[in-house]
């Protein structure tokens, strides 16, 4: 091998290192998935829930809506989720299923308004740690999946608040 192959292979190879360690996967975007994934079931099983238990037409939309877009959302988890070596939870998180009790014990009024101000926080702290995950990871797929959720949840949060402020709730 002459001395120019060789500053060329190095050369290459310097440019490709940068490119496989952007795309590694860090403990933060491991946990960022799960967490996710168990955020975006919560959703699910509280729309569901409340599709069958409001009779609030503004408030079932928006339930319904949040079982297809979070379902889509956990559904688009699991390619990013694969590559990472991460298997996704199949449940929402303990402190979710605890809200979620409480909730299944409340109707009517009572219901719509506590469904109404979990989502405005919900969709508020969620916008807030997928702009965090974003800014934080390296990782193009992680960001790629972080840009499309902000969507999504920006425009539930913009719909909730819509629904809170009719309700009065603050």
């Amino acid at each position: 091998m002459n001395i120019r192959t060789i500053a060329l292979s190095a050369a290459l190879f310097a440019c490709t290192v940068p490119a496989a360690f952007g795309q590694a996967f860090s403990d933060q975007d491991k946990s960022f998935l799960k967490d996710a994934a168990e955020a975006n079931l919560a959703e699910v099983k509280a729309g569901e829930l409340t599709v069958k238990t409001t009779k609030n037409p503004d408030v079932k939309m928006f339930a319904q809506k949040m079982i297809t877009d979070h379902r889509a959302l956990y559904n688009g988890m699991k390619p990013v989720a694969a590559k990472a070596g991460v298997t996704l939870p199949t449940s929402p998180s303990i402190g979710e299923d605890a809200t979620y009790a409480k909730l299944k014990m409340l109707t009517g009024e009572t219901y719509d308004k506590s469904y109404v101000k979990s989502m405005v926080e919900d969709h508020h702290q969620d916008l807030d740690k997928m702009k965090q995950e974003n800014q934080a990871t390296n990782n193009p797929d992680i960001k790629k999946l972080t840009e499309h959720a902000s969507t999504v949840i920006a425009e539930h949060t913009k719909m909730i608040d819509g629904i809170a402020g009719k309700m009065g709730i603050q």
